[in-house]
């Protein structure tokens, strides 16, 4: 798959300091290009002190290394589901041996690309959206209570941002030993845009807005102009957004990617 990719974090207007983090992997090596495509990732650090920077900083750089590790699955699905795994072990251990990171945790959305398929990775709030002509479609569900009261019709969507359970997660890396993270897998077409990015933005921006300011610039000056957008708003949390726009798929890929796996077995099963 080939595509343009950009990505952008700010601290806000208000925050002292920035715990969001942003990261991707484009391999220049045509066969780990081919055998585990693209990665990218956003999360959103929670904690006292500095903790959230590292909690977010950790799991980011955890699940970059080790998707690609060449000990990892060489299937998309397991790979992803791996390092995901990994990413939450290794801030649960870091906040469970240092009293300074005791209680950190971290939102993490990832979307991996090959051939012609997006395989998705979530925990948390941060979002994964696709543009796809004139629509915008979330490919994430977020774990928050607000989202929950949402789903079970108590809360109207339009009240859920102003809502006081918004930011209160019920499912974050690094805080049980334990994790369930959602996964799924959607198809890619040449010039789908897929954004990625923290709940500082999405609460700021309204969904149009989002896929306009997205679908009609470079992904590079697209997340300039989304993250100025939250800065007109004098957002008062951190600010991260990552934007992917698709070139070209590879078909013929399909193929070797999609070979029956369990986890895919049981991904398909459940959808």
């Amino acid at each position: 798959m080939i595509v343009q990719a950009a990505a952008h974090t700010n601290k806000g207007s208000v925050r002292a300091n920035n715990e969001d983090a942003v990261g991707s992997v484009q391999p220049t090596d045509p066969t780990e290009r081919e055998r585990k495509g693209l990665l990218f990732a956003v999360a959103d650090g929670l904690g006292g002190l500095n903790a959230g920077e590292v909690a977010s900083a950790t799991a980011i750089q955890t699940l970059l290394d080790e998707y690609y590790s060449p000990s990892n699955a060489s299937r998309i699905e397991r790979a992803l589901q791996h390092a995901v795994q990994l990413a939450n072990l290794r801030v649960h251990d870091m906040a469970q041996k240092d009293i300074e990171h005791r209680g950190m945790g971290t939102t993490l959305t990832a979307l991996a690309l090959a051939g012609s398929t997006a395989y998705i990775a979530h925990v948390g709030d941060s979002r994964v959206y696709r543009m796809r002509g004139k629509n915008i479609a979330q490919l994430t569900a977020d774990h928050s209570e607000v989202a929950d009261l949402v789903r079970m019709r108590i809360v109207k969507p339009e009240m859920a941002a102003q809502h006081p359970s918004r930011n209160v997660l019920t499912k974050t890396v690094g805080h049980h030993l334990m994790l369930r993270p959602d996964f799924a897998r959607e198809p890619a077409q040449p010039d789908d845009v897929f954004l990625l990015c923290t709940d500082g933005v999405w609460s700021e921006v309204p969904e149009p807005e989002l896929a306009a300011l997205a679908s009609k610039s470079e992904p590079e000056h697209a997340c300039r102009k989304i993250i100025d957008a939250c800065l007109d708003r004098h957002c008062d949390d951190n600010v991260t957004v990552q934007i992917v726009r698709v070139l070209e798929v590879d078909h013929a890929a399909q193929h070797t990617h999609h070979r029956p796996t369990l986890l895919g077995s049981i991904m398909d099963r459940l959808r």
